[in-house]
């Protein structure tokens, strides 16, 4: 069953033009004082398409999985990163259609004040999908949907997905997320620095010096090509100042910068 209906039990699968995951989200949004998302994946699309509809929600939280099952400290490490990678890919694929990330400045104020929230469950191998409803109105009630649809765009919208939305009990769904939530790694951090990345104002000559660099990154020289065809100064020096300017370039190349400052009278290079 597809369509919307009274009935306390009901699929909710995408199939429906009008009725699909994003359709209850975008109702519940307005009756509800939050969301308690529990997701496979988690795509920046999915918050982009409830953008106007979660900023009425006094609270998000997301806990999500990384597909892997985590047993010691390295591991949870990994799986941190594996959520920051794919987080970061969701934003370069929005970019195709969404080239000033509209929507994402908000998503990254949201997650600085903590509004929404961002866990990783470690302990085991985490698959659930659940959006939970905690709701502003006493006589209208919380409801749930859960199934398949990760929080991703296509999860809410495109893949036929199998989810059945619950009236009842819910209390029960949301005990159980509260109890998993206690037990997550806090990630919220970890995903703001990524999407802070994806949508820093960056300075016109920093974009004016990425582009030098780019453009001539195949014709940049060594440092042997510049002081055999190009440097007046190194033919000249002697050969304790050649080694200490080669000393330099390799401590420079190492931690980014050096500098070196010989007796009066040597010669004095900052690099």
């Amino acid at each position: 069953m597809n369509k919307k209906t009274g009935n306390d039990l009901f699929i909710v699968d995408n199939s429906d033009d009008d009725w699909k995951v994003l359709s209850y989200l975008t109702e519940w949004s307005d009756i509800s004082s939050r969301f308690d998302i529990a997701t496979g994946y988690f795509e920046i699309g999915a918050l982009l398409a409830l953008d106007g509809k979660w900023q009425k929600l006094d609270q998000i939280r997301i806990l999500m999985g990384d597909e892997v099952t985590k047993r010691t400290q390295r591991a949870l490490v990994d799986g941190i990163s594996r959520v920051k990678d794919l987080l970061d890919d969701s934003i370069e694929r929005e970019k195709q259609k969404n080239d000033f990330l509209t929507g994402v400045p908000a998503i990254v104020q949201a997650i600085e004040s903590g509004k929404i929230k961002c866990r990783v469950y470690t302990k085991k191998k985490f698959h659930a999908k659940a959006y939970i409803t905690h709701s502003k109105l006493a006589v209208v009630g919380s409801s749930a949907l859960v199934g398949s649809s990760n929080f991703t765009f296509p999860g809410l919208t495109g893949n036929v997905e199998l989810n059945v939305q619950l009236r009842r009990e819910v209390e029960e769904l949301q005990e159980w997320y509260e109890a998993h939530w206690n037990e997550a790694e806090d990630v919220s951090d970890e995903v703001l620095k990524v999407m802070e990345r994806q949508t820093r104002n960056y300075l016109p000559f920093e974009v004016y010096a990425k582009s030098l660099q780019a453009y001539f990154r195949n014709y940049e020289e060594t440092a042997g090509d510049w002081e055999r065809n190009h440097s007046r100064m190194y033919p000249v020096l002697d050969q304790y100042q050649r080694d200490g300017y080669g000393a330099l370039l390799k401590i420079g190349g190492k931690y980014g910068g050096a500098f070196l400052c010989d007796g009066v009278g040597s010669a004095t290079f900052v690099l």
